[in-house]
């Protein structure tokens, strides 16, 4: 590199000169020393120096200052969005409130089973659902309840939502009378199980057959192979068939009515049935369907077996699904569901 020193001198320090101008051109850099004695301009440059320092040095600070700032901002605000601030939702809630639900008393039911909730991040399984105010609540008594649930996420967040359900009341069958109020019955009816061109006997008469058991087993095999067209069973579609111990006590209530229904002695409803409702010319069909084998089982002291079908207004099938099944009951269709009677304990009484 080159050092221009013309130009003229400039005075430094006693009897000192040093160039006016100083013309570095590109070449290889030069050190120069760490401090310069200029006299007079010594201070200067220490003091312009250590401001600068100083400067360096609080601009240091203040970016590192600044940093931890950003740094500590950057951090909340992750943390911000990260925090799960959403709580749980009940899917079937509308503005707040689950869809009404009704059982019967004394009935086993519940609350939370079939209740859905979904979250953000919390699996379903872990998600906390509890009955926060059970609004008096009582499975054994009439009314209607209004209860509220409350569903908790991991994370805290909450929500509610409030199920209305209705008790509904069950009328306990103790004794049903046959034979008053144009109910009529007859007892141990010969050929009533034959067959005709309209079916089996006793179904073209709106009167209740009462027969005792052995009488029953008797009428059934004398007239079985006359039913050819259901696989040698007497057809007994849409009636009602019921069992009854020797002392007229209710075993077995079967109900044909739009369902197939049948009900134990205890009040249960049997999910599991042999018969059906439909004629079988091979292995036969309805109501009677299994029934003469199953019946020693069904009572093997001896007991009754009362039945009626639909013809015209089928008072008689109304009657006794109202008394033993469903309180409400006028006519058509049933369903389980319909059922507000309990047989249990309940027994028939003929009227002399």
């Amino acid at each position: 590199g080159r050092i221009d020193l013309s130009g003229g001198d400039i005075q430094h320090g006693a009897g000192s000169r040093l160039p006016a101008q100083i013309t570095m051109e590109q070449g290889p850099q030069v050190g120069l020393p760490g401090h310069l004695d200029c006299g007079a301009c010594t201070q200067d440059a220490d003091e312009s120096g250590s401001a600068a320092s100083a400067s360096v040095q609080e601009s240091s600070d203040a970016s590192e200052a600044v940093s931890e700032n950003v740094s500590d901002t950057g951090s909340s605000e992750a943390g911000d969005e990260d925090r799960d601030v959403i709580p749980p939702a009940f899917t079937d809630a509308k503005d707040g409130a689950l869809p009404a639900v009704s059982h019967k008393a004394g009935d086993e039911y519940d609350v939370l089973g079939g209740i859905t909730v979904r979250d953000n991040r919390t699996a379903d399984e872990d998600i906390s659902l509890e009955i926060s105010d059970d609004g008096g609540y009582d499975p054994d008594t009439a009314g209607t309840y209004t209860l509220t649930l409350t569903a908790t996420d991991e994370a805290g967040n909450t929500s509610e939502a409030t199920l209305e359900i209705t008790v509904t009341a069950v009328t306990q069958a103790l004794t049903v009378i046959i034979g008053e109020d144009g109910i009529e019955y007859s007892l141990n009816e010969s050929g009533a199980l034959a067959y005709t061109s309209s079916g089996t006997a006793f179904r073209a008469s709106d009167v209740i057959q009462v027969m005792d058991k052995d009488f029953f087993v008797t009428e059934y095999n004398a007239h079985k192979a006359e039913h050819t067209n259901n696989g040698g069973v007497p057809f007994f579609p849409n009636g009602v068939l019921i069992v009854t111990d020797e002392d007229f006590g209710i075993v077995q209530l079967r109900i044909s009515a739009g369902s197939d229904i049948q009900v134990e002695r205890d009040g249960s409803v049997s999910s599991d049935i042999s018969w059906n409702n439909a004629i079988d010319s091979a292995a036969g069909g309805g109501m009677f369907k299994g029934f003469i084998d199953e019946l020693d089982s069904i009572i093997p002291d001896g007991g009754y077996v009362i039945m009626v079908g639909n013809p015209g207004d089928a008072l008689c099938r109304a009657y006794l699904i109202k008394s033993l099944f469903c309180s409400t009951y006028e006519s058509g269709s049933i369903t389980a569901d319909s059922m507000d009677v309990d047989i249990a304990g309940a027994r028939i009484e003929l009227a002399e």
